[in-house]
This record gives C-alpha cells, sequence and structure tokens, in this order.
C-alpha cells in the first residue's frame, strides 16, 4: 500500500474534475490540518461546500504535522510536533520562496508557509506528496521526498 498526502489544490481539482480518485483507492491518503483549514476559509459558498464534501467522501487521514507553526490553524497546539531543529523546514521554505520568485508567483508568505509544513510531513511520513504545485513538487524531490501532479498513480 502506497502512502500519499494530499495538497489542498488536489481536492480543488478533485471537485473540477481535472482528477480522478479512483487511482487512489487502495492507498493511505493522509492530510495534516492545514488542508481542512483551507478548504473551510474558502470564500465562494457553494464552491467550499463541494470541496468539504469531497474531503469527507475521500476521508484521508488526518496526522500531525511534522512542526509547529504561530499562526497556522492546522499547525498549532495539538495539531503538530515541534520542529526536529535540523534546519530542513527553514532550507525548504527558501527554496520554494526562491522558486516562485523566478516564476513571478505572487504567493503570500503564510501559504508558502503552509505549503512546507505539508511538504515536510509527507517526506517524514514517506508519502507521495501530490499537488498541483510545481515548485513545491519540485521542492519536495530536491530535499528527497516524492511528488507527483496526481495524473500518473
Amino acid at each position: 500500500m502506497n502512502i500519499y498526502m494530499l495538497d489542498t489544490n488536489v481536492f480543488n481539482h478533485l471537485v473540477e474534475g481535472k482528477i480522478s480518485l479512483t487511482p487512489f483507492d487502495k492507498h493511505r491518503l493522509l492530510t495534516i490540518g492545514v488542508q481542512l483549514d483551507e478548504l473551510r476559509a474558502t470564500s465562494d459558498c457553494a464552491k467550499r461546500t463541494l470541496l468539504l464534501a469531497k474531503f469527507e467522501e475521500i476521508k484521508p487521514e488526518t496526522i500531525l504535522a511534522s512542526s509547529f507553526a504561530f499562526d497556522i490553524e492546522g499547525a498549532g497546539w495539538d495539531q503538530a510536533c515541534w520542529n526536529d531543529g535540523s534546519g530542513k523546514f527553514g532550507n525548504m521554505l527558501k527554496r520554494l520562496q526562491e522558486l516562485d520568485h523566478g516564476k513571478h508567483k505572487k504567493k503570500k508568505p503564510s501559504n508558502q508557509l503552509r505549503d512546507i509544513l505539508i511538504a515536510e510531513t509527507a517526506i517524514k511520513h514517506g508519502a507521495t506528496l501530490v499537488s498541483g504545485d510545481e515548485n513545491l513538487r519540485q521542492v519536495v524531490c530536491e530535499f528527497g521526498g516524492c511528488a507527483t501532479d496526481g495524473t500518473r498513480i
């Protein structure tokens, strides 16, 4: 059984029909509290309802984030482990910022922080990150993890 960590944008892709859930049927699917918080923060009420319904349909296993982060719902008290002190988290964040800046992506720093919380947790749990974010997938691979866009499982 393979393990996959689902990035928040995967739920959008599933709702939009860009990817299918069928290839994941027999695999362990993980999230941390960050993804559910992001889905709940969707401003469009109708879309939020669809996204949360898809989350409930999938029933991914929610695990603790690998690093604690103040002011990030889903990675706070009782939602995350303390950072391991290796510097990997900071290095991953710096690399994502470099890649995003190079492609002139307009991401808020808090969104990049959320992305790295998800990515680092995937790596630490031996899960393949499923994400539509090419830069995030690249960071995961550069730091010893596996990543896919979800179209080929």
